[in-house]
């Protein structure tokens, strides 16, 4: 089981190395300590010809040394077993671009991330939040139904992957609501391929 603290001791060793990719590919950004915005779904303010982004940054530090093809978007989870609503559908988040960190590769086949150096390569995919839930609400996939999905899967105990009409479960996606985490998260699962397809994402 991992711990939440070290969980955030991971994540600012994991933004040290990205602030150094950042700086190569020569962006220009801010990176945010104050943890209201950080609550709110910044972790970076990017500027491009002087106008500013917001951006929240998610990582698969709990998938060293894999490539996973999909990612998972929060639709819900407990909390001292409270029912809470996931990022993606919390409207209160200012966010415009999730940054999804994925494929970490850790140097001289190391299993723990202890240092920024430890990390041989990763990979960096921008999703556009706006696109995102634009291109999920026209294939049928608004708040309200993902809201309905979400209750249903929870009060029915529905564990594991469930597939939804809206989506085909082998390339595009489907609902994972996880059994082994106190939490016990509901994520709707997407394909990175897809998103880029859809043009709501591009690596960076």
């Amino acid at each position: 089981m991992y711990s939440f603290k070290s969980d955030i001791e991971q994540e600012k060793i994991l933004s040290k190395y990205l602030d150094s990719v950042y700086e190569k590919k020569k962006l220009e950004f801010e990176r945010i300590f104050d943890i209201n915005l950080q609550n709110q779904g910044v972790d970076l303010k990017i500027f491009v010809n002087s106008i500013e982004y917001l951006v929240d940054e998610k990582a698969q530090l709990h998938y060293l040394n894999s490539d996973l093809p999909t990612f998972t978007f929060e639709l819900s989870y407990l909390k001292n077993s409270k029912l809470k609503e996931g990022w993606l559908l919390d409207r209160n988040k200012k966010t415009h671009y999730y940054f999804l960190i994925t494929g970490i590769y850790l140097k001289e086949n190391k299993t723990e991330l202890k240092s920024p150096n430890d990390i041989s390569k990763l990979k960096i995919t921008s999703v556009n939040r706006n696109k995102l839930i634009s291109h999920l609400t026209s294939i049928g996939l608004n708040f309200e139904k993902l809201n309905h999905y979400d209750k249903y899967f929870r009060e029915h105990s529905l564990y594991g992957k469930n597939e939804i009409t809206e989506l085909n479960k082998s390339s595009q996606g489907l609902i994972y609501f996880t059994k082994n985490l106190s939490e016990k998260p509901i994520n709707l699962q997407i394909r990175l391929k897809y998103l880029i397809q859809k043009k709501v994402a591009k690596k960076i």
